[in-house]
């Protein structure tokens, strides 16, 4: 489909209407999708280091546990800021600054 507007559009336009989209993507898309990606590399890994016990290869095994680590670290992260940033969504103007009347 991407290919087929390219060629009724044309380079420049398709360009430019792609940059026009990518600059709409909220920060909560962009959170939920290095979400997504971040859980299918975790997976993936997963599946991999299974494969590499199966084959004997246990130093790559090494290798593979510290990645899942930092992959989960990153996982951990994103979710915290999506969470921030749902939970600011719902906040009023006075929760936001913290303006309570005394």
């Amino acid at each position: 489909m991407i290919i087929q507007k390219l060629r009724e559009l044309g380079w420049k336009e398709f360009k430019r209407r792609w940059i026009q989209g990518i600059r709409r993507i909220t920060p909560e898309q962009l959170l939920k999708t290095e979400l997504r990606g971040i859980t299918g590399s975790i997976i993936g890994t997963m599946l991999a280091g299974g494969f590499f016990v199966y084959w004997g290869l246990w130093p790559i095994l090494l290798f593979l546990v510290f990645n899942i680590v930092i992959q989960t670290t990153q996982w951990i992260s994103k979710y915290q800021q999506l969470k921030t940033i749902r939970e600011l969504k719902t906040m009023t103007l006075d929760e936001f600054v913290g303006g309570e009347d005394e």
